[in-house]
């Protein structure tokens, strides 16, 4: 009877234990709420989700742009350290657009390369396009957040200035679309997200046909 009663004294003693430790954990958990002046709430929960420990938990509140953190002291610490460099002022950039005539030149005659679009030829090369002709160029200078517009020989692009990342050190500029003049409307040809790693070029091909003999490339560049 006595090793029977000492048996459930130890069960009950393991069961006690199993509890007591997340009551410890809970206990130890602390709250912080960070409120942002330049950056979005729902934006700031995807910078910490790496932070945080499995205890950890986050609410966004949207009406007053904050974020709402529970988890360990030690890791608001960190927490609050990246919110701090996440929220700053919106950085300043220009993003470059350059508009390309490229075609494939067969007939024996001497392909005609002009002097404004020269450094990216080597690229276009890879794709057969061996003719070039600058169509226009622009600069367009913004912050991150804020839309661009700009026209050129007949075509529109508009984009958006994303967030900047500064360990990649590149800005994301978001729904970058092209669309063809036509009289008052507006004929769109492509859309898409890019993520530029400053001062790198990169070149995107309007074109709906990859094996035609002539396409329209659009040249990139994000820089500050």
């Amino acid at each position: 009877m006595k090793r029977l009663l000492a048996v459930v004294a130890a069960l009950l003693f393991l069961s006690v234990s199993a509890f007591a430790e997340p009551a410890e954990v809970g206990r130890s958990l602390s709250v912080r709420t960070f409120q942002f002046k330049h950056k979005q709430a729902d934006k700031a929960a995807a910078v910490i989700k790496p932070l945080m420990s499995a205890e950890g938990s986050m609410s966004i509140q949207p009406a007053a742009n904050s974020l709402v953190v529970t988890d360990a002291p030690e890791n608001l610490k960190k927490i609050a350290a990246a919110l701090a460099d996440f929220d700053s002022v919106a950085q300043p950039f220009r993003l470059s657009i350059r508009l390309v005539a490229a075609s494939r030149v067969t007939n024996g005659t001497t392909p005609k390369i002009t002097d404004d679009v020269k450094d990216v030829a080597p690229k276009l090369a890879l794709l057969r396009y061996n003719a070039l002709e600058g169509l226009g160029a622009a600069d367009v200078a913004g912050k991150e957040g804020e839309p661009g517009v700009v026209e050129l020989s007949g075509y529109r692009a508009e984009f958006k200035f994303g967030d900047y990342d500064p360990a990649s050190d590149s800005i994301k500029v978001s729904d970058f679309k092209l669309s063809r003049l036509e009289g008052d409307q507006l004929a769109p040809m492509m859309k898409t997200t890019l993520n530029l790693k400053l001062g790198q070029t990169v070149i995107i091909g309007a074109t709906k046909q990859p094996q035609s003999q002539r396409a329209l490339m659009i040249v990139v560049a994000a820089r500050r």
